[in-house]
């Protein structure tokens, strides 16, 4: 029944004591208007106070007498009404684990004199609950790190100011230094380091997105939308005026409405793509009195008297925020050399620290420990999306390290990241990890990972070789429940279903305690909100990793001493085990922090505190045994070896090991794993044996631990345990009939019972040929209507050196009762599968769920069936099937791969400060260095193939690459996991950075042939063909379409991919071979999931002298294609293409001016020597005369003016109807006289401040010299325009056919002769119009430009790449900017140059868009740095 409550009067008002409502002394409070909709509990949003409604059986009025007579009834039914307090409590939940009564009786061992290293996505200092300690004065985030290297910014290069203060910043901005800022310099010389960092990866994607749209509104949206609806306006206007079709137009009026239209698209293309504008800041740097000063121009204005200031944190604690939203802080590096900004990649890592250590005004929200200290270190990179990185982790363990031996300790250290590695018993990380807990004493504490609630599935970080940190799963308490999630009703306190399950897959146990996974606590300010609710086993580590701290607080204000061994055994034996809750979950059981810290404290004086006992198994090294390969039908015997091990056992004193002796009793928990019952066991290894009997276990996984007690002290429980898992699986019967598996039920409809959180696990010995099931799910109740159950399904199978992930299927699937649930996933034959279904956790009710499993099969038995070779020729496949099954099959290769070798391969050390391991461990990086060219625009994935899908497990602690493209612009990057991952690439030339790192230099020598495979998607998918007959396999005769393939075995083949079809692929230059899945089935179920991995190796390229395109050369990005002229900054332009083997070479300044085209010439190119022979009709005198001439103009482009003067002259007066003469002169000209610019950036120049005194006379001079230059430059032009006959060429090229017997040679004739035409009428106008602005008179050559520009036009387009140049000057000499917008991106998509940017930006300026030049000139920014980024 629900409240119901009437207003009455207009001024709403409630009495917090209904009792008092008649006295004049009632306390009072505005009531908001509020929708009262649920039965117990409305939140009534007031400041003052909440109001608890008492139920009553009859109505009661209530009336205030007052000046305006406010009437308010409220009449209640028989429930209970608003709740007056909120369940705070169980926001960041402490009272599941005892931390409430610890603290209640140890008020001072609150966290105090602990820190906590937070290995995370970053810290915020300024989030509610991390500016201080309970103090509410002393800083609780001490140091902030950003260990990824994403924040670095390269500052080695050094600037000093001029007396001004002014300096050029690396954006090309001018920055000026207040004399204030300037006084605040100690560098001897007074020079500043600049550097330039783009902000967009010190930030979420999502958090960008917000900076860009407010931005976007704030300085964007007004004057664009006023841009757009102008240049609108004014095509109606022309249309308007210029009625009729638009191509009947005539030429002037039709460049008029081009130009119209342009500038309207351009306006377009611009805000398309706005929000990909990557935005870049001015960093400066240098040392004062009190450390390093970094000024961040966040206004782009360069006044750093605006700029943020920001000292090292370290030393000052400072953060500034970037556009409100960001906080950020900086550190320096390598003396000056490195600038650190620290920003946070996600709101993660600030979570985590709060349900740690959160200090609050209400200690309900605290965090478990409120007055430990917080170390922030960012293992997650924002360049790859928050992934954590090898360099991240060691960057941050060697800075805990250093921080302990300088008297910093930190005790704890929390990390909420990890992956799954292939193997735990090795990998460079993990090796670390042992060592800053068995030699620094630092107790680690990681999350078990969100992958359950199959078995096997914990992650790395806590499974590594030792067993040394504290795993942690994820617990939901009913008080949760209800406050954080908003259920309806209470369900009793369990493991999330999600939550990782041990045993690890070498047996050992991952997970130590379970602890509260749930919390709603404080994120970053840039997420614009104080709280979030995030769940996880990432949000249940920091609250062990604060109880921890809690420990180690008491311990040594106790002064007792302590040792991560010993915090970690208290936790597990003092554990409350839940007997009702998955055992593979909770590990030892629920966290409780006042037992472990009387465990602690009682055992003060024992012996093994400070040791550790190393438990192997096998010659693996396992951390337990686990038997999980197939139907167990006799006993197996393990020698297990055990060994005490001191913490910091090299500085152990030999004393203490000598003396050391401990006499142990054994007990087994379980019958069928045996050993013996005693062990005396001094300092050295013992071997014993474990035997495990399996013979009378039922089907199932099962489950033991031999535990380990101290004859002399049996109360402070095992020393050490021995884990063991056994499965022994279902085998399904083999016959002629379809496997099926269904699980044992004792109802009548053989339903399954599931209450919330019911897990149902079955093991099943998959049969040979199966490679695929089928699991069909129904619900029995047949009162259940259309309610749906909602289940976590999550099947999966352990295959050797593998990791959990790779062969499973994880899903959430709603059941019902009205129809069957199908799902189908892939198997692998001969292999356990484990077939998981629980119950949601919070899903309510009873389900019975009817299930079965049917095994379906069909592959290729033959060795490398899933190989073939071209050179080979026809490939057979051997095909079986499980039980007879149709097929269909089809072969489709997807992707086409190119091996990149090294070009470069360069080992020097890191950094002298971050990159040095306690003591003086040197790190080294192996750089590599890659040429990949990309042909056609395509998508491509890079990996390195020896260190690909390893991070924890890898020896290398490093294996990140970056992609750049020509002009040195970050495309993309990737690490341990990115072969599958894709990025658009347009054509052009790329490189490749791959960073290895290691302290043996040794190591990274062997590995520097490491080769580099860059998989190109095809555009279009290559299918093969199959045949059933060999003979018709070889001639291409009658292919295999469906067919039947019962027991036997059933031979198919398919022939090599014909050469025109691997033509007509437009695979990359260099391919290696094709990559794709092969699929049998006919069944559309299976061939969804029964993929078989294919790959397809090409015959060796052949040797070509002239290719075009080496798969080992590089390239740049792309233009947007909706919005070339824009240039999105994340996308870059290709190179142009090579020079067309009929052409002369060009000066590459020439073609950065923009002067011109290539020449057409019949000079051969140079070094290919003299014909074979003499050339029909012609004596060898004339053949000696053409080459000599040949060679001579060669060498008019390359030579000094006077040279090439000389040698032009000398060419003319011999071959005075030679004219490919003038136009090489007129490059000379150009490359040597003539300065390079387009021209808003050529009038610009000329209209700069004019110089006075001498420096005027030399400008007189220099113009002078130009006039002259382009005097000359028409001149030469002249003389091949007059000598051609362009009427002759008009009508050659009116002809459609030319019959001519040699029609061809006429062709190659006459193409030349309008090339050389189109060449000179371009220089000719561009000198022109040159000359004209020179002489401020353009208007006046209007006229002999739009001569020049009709006779170009009668044979090419005006942007055809030979007259494209003057067509860009014609524009601008009838101020069109459109045109000219049009002409640059047409450049553009060529070849990209900065260049072309900044005419772009003079284009709006000149337009009157300054919002749009703003943004190309953040996008030249960062489209152009100066050098490669750091990694």
């Amino acid at each position: 029944m629900l409240n119901k409550f009437r207003v009455v009067h207009n001024k709403l008002r409630l009495y917090k004591n209904f009792e008092l409502l008649g006295q004049k002394a009632a306390i009072e409070f505005t009531l908001p208007s509020v929708s009262f909709c649920t039965p117990h509990l409305a939140y009534m949003g007031t400041e003052r106070s909440m109001v608890m409604i008492a139920s009553a059986a009859t109505t009661r009025q209530f009336r205030e007498h007052g000046e305006n007579s406010n009437k308010f009834e409220i009449m209640s039914m028989a429930t209970s009404g608003i709740v007056e307090s909120f369940p705070t409590g169980a926001l960041v939940p402490k009272a599941e684990t005892g931390v409430l009564n610890f603290l209640q009786k140890y008020p001072e061992y609150d966290g105090k004199d602990v820190t906590i290293a937070i290995f995370d996505s970053g810290v915020d200092p300024r989030a509610t609950g991390l500016e201080t300690l309970v103090d509410g004065k002393t800083i609780k985030v001490i140091e902030r790190y950003d260990c990824s290297g994403c924040g670095d910014v390269d500052m080695k290069k050094k600037v000093t100011p001029d007396e001004n203060g002014t300096l050029k910043g690396l954006s090309g901005t001018t920055l000026t230094l207040s004399p204030e800022l300037l006084a605040l310099n100690t560098d001897t010389d007074k020079a500043v380091r600049v550097g330039l960092k783009c902000f967009g990866d010190l930030v979420p994607s999502k958090v960008r997105d917000n900076i860009v749209a407010q931005a976007k509104l704030k300085h964007w949206d007004k004057p664009h939308k006023i841009a757009t609806a102008n240049a609108s306006r004014k095509i109606s206007e022309f249309e308007s005026q210029n009625t009729g079709e638009a191509p009947k137009l005539p030429w002037d009026k039709k460049i008029i409405k081009e130009n119209l239209d342009f500038e309207l698209e351009m306006l377009n293309s611009y805000e398309k793509v706005y929000n990909d504008v990557k935005t870049s800041y001015d960093c400066v740097l240098f040392p004062t009195a009190n450390g390093w000063l970094t000024l961040i121009d966040t206004t782009e204005q360069g006044n750093l008297d605006r700029a943020l200031r920001i000292g090292e944190y370290s030393k000052t604690h400072e953060t500034q925020n970037v556009d409100d939203f960001l906080s950020i802080s900086v550190n320096v590096h390598d003396e000056g050399d490195v600038l650190e900004i620290v920003g946070m990649c996600s709101p993660h890592g600030t979570h985590v620290s709060s349900i740690a250590s959160g200090n609050h005004s209400s200690r309900d929200v605290d965090g478990v420990a409120p007055n430990a200290k917080i170390v922030s270190m960012t293992i997650g990179d924002g360049r790859l999306g928050s992934m954590e990185t090898g360099t991240a982790l060691v960057r941050a363990i060697t800075k805990v390290m250093e921080l302990c031996r300088e008297g910093r300790r930190i005790d704890v250290i929390n990390m909420s990241y990890g992956e799954h590695a292939n193997w735990s018993n090795s990998g460079r990380v993990g090796d670390l990890m042992n060592e800053i807990v068995n030699k620094y004493g630092v107790v680690w504490v990681a999350s078990a990972g969100n992958h359950g609630p199959a078995l096997s599935t914990v992650g790395t970080p806590p499974d590594i070789s030792q067993p040394s940190l504290i795993g942690v799963g994820a617990y939901v308490s009913p008080q949760m429940m209800e406050a954080e999630y908003a259920m309806r009703d209470k369900l009793p306190g369990n493991v999330y279903t999600w939550t990782s399950r041990d045993p690890c897959i070498d047996g050992g146990q991952g997970v130590t305690v379970c602890a509260p996974g749930g919390a709603i606590a404080s994120v970053p300010q840039f997420t614009m909100s104080k709280s979030q609710l995030m769940n996880g086993t990432s949000m249940a580590a920091p609250h062990v990793a604060g109880a921890v701290a809690l420990l180690i607080s008491g311990l040594k204000q106790q002064n007792i001493e302590y040792s991560p061994y010993s915090i970690k055994r208290a936790l597990s034996v003092t554990a409350t085990k839940l007997s009702y809750v998955d055992p593979f979950a909770q590990g030892h059981g629920l966290l409780n922090v006042e037992k472990a810290f009387e465990h602690l404290v009682e055992n003060r004086q024992s012996k093994d505190n400070m040791l550790r006992f190393s438990v192997r198994v096998g010659n693996n090294q396992a951390k337990g045994i686990h038997v999980r390969q197939g139907v167990l039908r006799n006993f197996i015997d393990f020698n297990v070896n055990i060994e005490p091990v001191f913490f910091n056992d090299k500085e152990t004193d030999p004393k203490d090991k000598f003396n050391f002796n401990v006499r142990l009793n054994l007990i087994s928990s379980q019958t069928w794993a045996q050993c013996g019952s005693f062990l005396d066991l001094s300092y050295g290894t013992r071997s014993i044996v474990v035997r495990i009997d399996p013979t009378g276990l039922p089907l199932g996984v099962h489950s033991a631990v031999i535990r380990a007690y101290d004859t002399d002290c049996v109360t402070k429980g095992p020393l050490f345990e021995i884990p063991v898992t056994v499965v022994q699986p279902h085998v399904l019967e083999s016959d002629l009939n379809t496997p099926i598996f269904e699980p044992a039920s004792s109802k009548g409809d053989n339903s399954v019972e599931f209450q919330p959180n019911t897990i149902q696990r079955d093991f099943i010995l998959v049969p040979d040929r199966a490679t695929w099931a089928v699991l069909r799910m129904r619900i029995t109740d047949p009162n259940r209507g259309k309610d749906t159950g909602k289940f976590f399904l999550h099947t999966n199978q352990l295959l050797p050196k593998q990791s959990c992930r790779k062969n499973e299927t994880m899903k959430i699937i709603s059941v019902s009762s009205d129809h069957e649930t199908t799902t189908t996933f892939r198997v692998k034959a001969g292999k356990i599968l484990e077939l998981c279904i629980a119950k949601y956790w919070s899903n309510y009710g009873q389900s019975h769920l009817k299930y079965s499993l049917e095994f379906r099969g069909v592959e290729a038995s033959n060795p490398n069936a899933y190989v073939m070779h071209a050179g080979k020729g026809i490939h057979k496949l051997e095909i079986e099937a499980l039980v007879a099954e149709d097929i269909l099959p089809q072969l489709q290769l997807k992707n086409a791969a190119v091996v990149l070798k090294p070009t470069e391969a360069k080992i020097s050390p890191l950094s002298a400060t971050r990159d040095v391991i306690p003591e003086g461990r040197q790190v080294y990086q192996n750089l590599f260095v890659y040429n990949l060219n990309v042909a056609k625009a395509a998508e491509v994935s890079l990996h390195a193939p020896i260190f690909n899908d390893s991070l924890y497990e890898s020896e290398f602690e490093s294996q990140m690459w970056m992609l750049y493209d020509g002009n040195k612009a970050l495309v993309a990057t990737g690490d341990a996991h990115s072969q599958n991952f894709f990025t658009k690439l347009e054509k052009g030339e790329y490189t490749i950075r791959l960073q290895v790192r290691h302290e043996k230099r040794d190591l990274l020598e062997k590995i520097s042939d490491a080769n580099l495979v860059a998989s190109f998607k095809l555009v279009n998918f290559l299918n093969l063909d199959f045949y059933e007959n060999y003979s018709h396999c070889i001639v291409g005769g009658r292919k295999l379409a469906a067919a039947v393939v019962r027991r036997s075995t059933r031979v198919v083949y398919i022939a090599p991919i014909s050469q025109e079809r691997l033509n007509k692929a437009n695979l990359p230059a260099q391919c290696a071979w094709l990559s794709g899945n092969l699929v049998f089935p006919k069944d559309e179920a299976g061939r969804r999931v029964a993929l078989h991995s294919f790959t397809y190796i090409l015959n060796p390229a052949e040797k070509k002298t002239n290719s075009s395109g080496n798969g080992n050369s590089s390239a740049n990005a792309t233009v947007a294609a909706a919005a070339p002229a824009a240039v999105s900054a994340n996308t870059t332009k290709p190179k142009a293409p090579a020079t067309p083997p009929a052409a002369t070479s060009v000066n590459p300044a020439n073609s950065a001016a923009g002067d011109g085209v290539t020449t057409q010439t019949d000079t051969p190119p140079e070094g290919n020597g003299s014909p074979a022979s003499p050339k029909k009709g012609k004596t060898n005198s004339d053949e000696y005369s053409e080459i000599l001439r040949d060679f001579q103009c060669t060498h008019i482009v390359k030579c000094e003016p006077e040279m090439a003067e000389k040698i032009y002259n000398e060419v003319v007066e011999a071959h005075p109807k030679h004219l490919q003469a003038h136009l090489l002169l007129i490059q000379n000209i150009e490359a040597t006289q003539l300065k390079s610019a387009f021209p808003l950036t050529f009038t610009n120049g000329q209209k700069s401040e004019k110089p006075v005194g001498e420096n005027a006379d030399q400008q007189k001079e220099e113009q002078k010299k130009l006039r002259s230059a382009l005097e000359r430059v028409i001149k030469l032009a002249e003389n091949v325009i007059v000598e051609t006959d362009a009427e002759a060429l008009l009508s050659y090229y009116g002809l459609k056919n030319d019959t001519r017997p040699d029609a061809a040679k006429i062709k190659t004739n006459m193409d030349k002769q309008r090339n050389n035409l189109i060449e000179a009428l371009s220089k000719k106008g561009i000198a022109i119009a040159k000359l004209a602005v020179l002489d401020d008179s353009l208007k006046d050559r209007l006229a002999d430009i739009n001569d020049v520009y009709t006779h170009i036009i009668k044979f090419v387009d005006a942007n055809d790449s030979k007259a494209i140049q003057f067509a860009l000057w014609h524009a601008y000499a009838h101020a069109h900017y459109g045109r000219m917008y049009k002409y640059i991106v047409k450049l553009i998509e060529d070849k990209r140059t900065r260049e072309q940017y900044d005419e772009l930006a003079a284009i709006n300026s000149a337009l009157g868009h300054e919002h749009i030049t703003a943004v190309i000139k953040r996008m030249t920014v960062s489209s152009f740095p100066s050098t490669y980024r750091l990694f």
